[in-house]
């Protein structure tokens, strides 16, 4: 397993990202077109543009891995839903150009001024098959193009638990519907004393599902915050150990970290691939 981060973790224009990802020996990146100065998720682009990127990666040895993709799959502006679904179709495009093999995704959330904020709504029948219809328009385009839609578990989102994950990929059943692993994410406030069995039963329902793997942290005790990996309280040691006993090969992604912080999150995550059983 080999450590990859988010591309916006770094400032600068494209060159200089990929050169400091180079750098710092990091080989997979989760990429945002915003690090080439395009919108994450444009609705229309030229292939020189996309040509200069796959360039670059290529000179610094970089792995696209994956492209960020997230649009509120649910949000209740139906106007803006269906523009989310326009430019992804328009990104499926972009990601079958350059050989990315997975867009992540947002499940979405009720809330109307941010797709990343709880609403109670987000447990309504409504909800849930907004999330289906949804994901009927856009999962063949995914398949037209041989490409992998992660999405994760967010407390704030529809999918807000990974037994609600497990239905949702039981209801498409498809290769190209997976799970993106983010251990920091699998917690509400009340879980994180019982750390290790939400961690264990995580995997067991998910674990052979997972096509990407995060790395961030989690602090907070009445609310939950987001920290890097190794600033808060999650178990990183059986957190690696259940991807390895669940057989995933792929990249650890950096997120939530800022710049100044990479060599010593790199170190921190290295250490436990190493000494992780």
């Amino acid at each position: 397993m080999k450590l990859g981060i988010f591309s916006k973790t770094y400032s600068g224009d494209l060159e200089v990202v990929f050169k400091k990802m180079a750098d710092d020996r990091i080989e997979y990146t989760q990429f945002n077109l915003s690090s080439a100065g395009l919108e994450t998720m444009p609705l229309s682009y030229e292939t020189k543009q996309l040509d200069y990127i796959k360039s670059l990666a290529a000179k610094y040895h970089i792995v696209l891995q994956a492209i960020s993709g997230t649009f509120n799959m649910i949000d209740p502006n139906i106007t803006q839903r269906k523009d989310g679904i326009r430019r992804f179709v328009v990104l499926c495009e972009i990601a079958d150009y350059m050989n990315i093999p997975i867009i992540s995704l947002c499940t979405g959330s009720k809330n109307r001024e941010n797709k990343w904020k709880w609403h109670n709504d987000n447990t309504s029948l409504e909800a849930w098959q907004d999330l289906i219809e949804t994901t009927n328009q856009i999962l063949p385009t995914a398949e037209k193009y041989h490409i992998t839609l992660g999405i994760e578990t967010e407390a704030s989102n529809i999918i807000h638990s990974p037994a609600l994950a497990r239905t949702y990929l039981d209801t498409f059943k498809s290769d190209h519907l997976k799970i993106i692993m983010d251990g920091a994410n699998l917690f509400h406030t009340d879980q994180i004393d019982n750390m290790q069995a939400i961690l264990t039963d995580a995997f067991h329902l998910l674990g052979k599902d997972i096509c990407l793997a995060h790395a961030k942290d989690l602090a907070g005790s009445s609310v939950i915050d987001f920290v890097a990996a190794g600033n808060g309280v999650l178990d990183y040691d059986t957190y690696i150990h259940l991807l390895r006993k669940y057989n995933y090969n792929g990249p650890l992604i950096m997120h939530g970290l800022l710049e100044q912080q990479v060599s010593q999150i790199k170190q921190f995550l290295a250490r436990k691939l190493i000494n992780a059983i």
